[in-house]
């Protein structure tokens, strides 16, 4: 059976972590940084943090929410050049693996497997649905 791609059968969106994501460790964290593309994927790759019972596909192996997010900050600290922003970064690094090609996966506890890629997609739309509407981050850009 093919990956799905951030959907579920029933055609809702697939996550990390819990929804919704306000109060989060993430989320507060990302709603009191500068903002900007490099906190953007600092928050994507704390949202694994959560992830404790999924599975990450990367090079013909499986790692754990721990690797994932190691894995994760290496490519920010190795691959990431400065102005680039999220999607691009993770249509860079996140879609296909650089080295064989095939897409990074993650494993839900359900046996479904989404395209990890799609999955962070997700992430970055549920947080900028939840920055525009939080008071909290109006105040936080005007200060």
């Amino acid at each position: 059976m093919a990956p799905l791609k951030g959907i579920t059968p029933e055609g809702k969106k697939v996550y990390l972590g819990p929804v919704p994501i306000n109060d989060t460790e993430a989320y507060q964290t990302f709603l009191n940084s500068p903002k900007g593309d490099v906190n953007e994927q600092t928050y994507l790759f704390s949202r694994l943090k959560l992830a404790t019972d999924l599975s990450f596909y990367h090079d013909e192996s499986w790692y754990n929410w721990l690797e994932a997010y190691r894995g994760g900050m290496w490519l920010m600290r190795n691959r990431y050049k400065k102005g680039q922003d999220s999607r691009t970064f993770l249509k860079n690094y996140v879609w296909h693996s650089e080295d064989t090609g095939r897409a990074h996966l993650i494993k839900y506890p359900d046996g479904s497997i989404q395209e990890a890629y799609y999955v962070l997609l997700n992430e970055l739309d549920l947080l900028e649905e939840t920055l525009k509407n939080d008071p909290r981050a109006a105040k936080h850009a005007a200060a």
